[in-house]
């Protein structure tokens, strides 16, 4: 999760929440939300949780944001996430998905070795998705994917769910 004061950082948390705003509706989740940097752009009820997943009990959201989370958990564990998100999740609603794809790994190593990015970030990162990862999520969970696009040069990428 991102809790650096690196400039970079910032700016990688910039363009992830430009990319998902177009896609926020109503009431948002947003899953690993650190200190709800999101919040300015939505217009509904917000909610941000890092770790304490009991709040995501008896609610129910229109979007849930999930940015730059899903590659800080082990891949059997966001399965599990998404059936959650799933059943707070309204009719109709989307769960918005950006991850780092594997291309960029080495060059997230040498901007922290450099010192550009967080370090210690980066060290909790377990699995890099792609495109056919996240397609199989999506139809794990019962959900539909609206979009998917690669971004910055391709060393990132969007996914919008779909409640079905």
């Amino acid at each position: 999760m991102l809790d650096s004061s690196r400039l970079m950082d910032k700016f990688f948390q910039y363009y992830r929440f430009k990319k998902a705003r177009p896609f926020l509706i109503g009431d948002v989740f947003d899953f690993g939300g650190n200190r709800g940097e999101l919040k300015r752009y939505v217009k509904g009820r917000y909610l941000a949780i890092n770790y304490d997943h009991s709040d995501m009990e008896n609610v129910h959201f229109d979007t849930i944001a999930c940015l730059a989370v899903i590659e800080h958990l082990h891949a059997p564990e966001v399965l599990a996430v998404f059936h959650e998100f799933k059943s707070i999740l309204n009719k109709g609603g989307r769960i918005i998905l950006t991850t780092p794809t594997r291309a960029a790994k080495p060059i997230l190593e040498f901007m922290a070795w450099l010192g550009i990015i967080d370090q210690a970030n980066l060290a909790e990162h377990k699995h890099y998705w792609n495109e056919k990862e996240i397609r199989a999520l999506a139809e794990k969970s019962g959900l539909a994917i609206k979009k998917y696009k690669k971004f910055q040069l391709g060393f990132n990428q969007l996914a919008v769910f779909e409640h079905k």
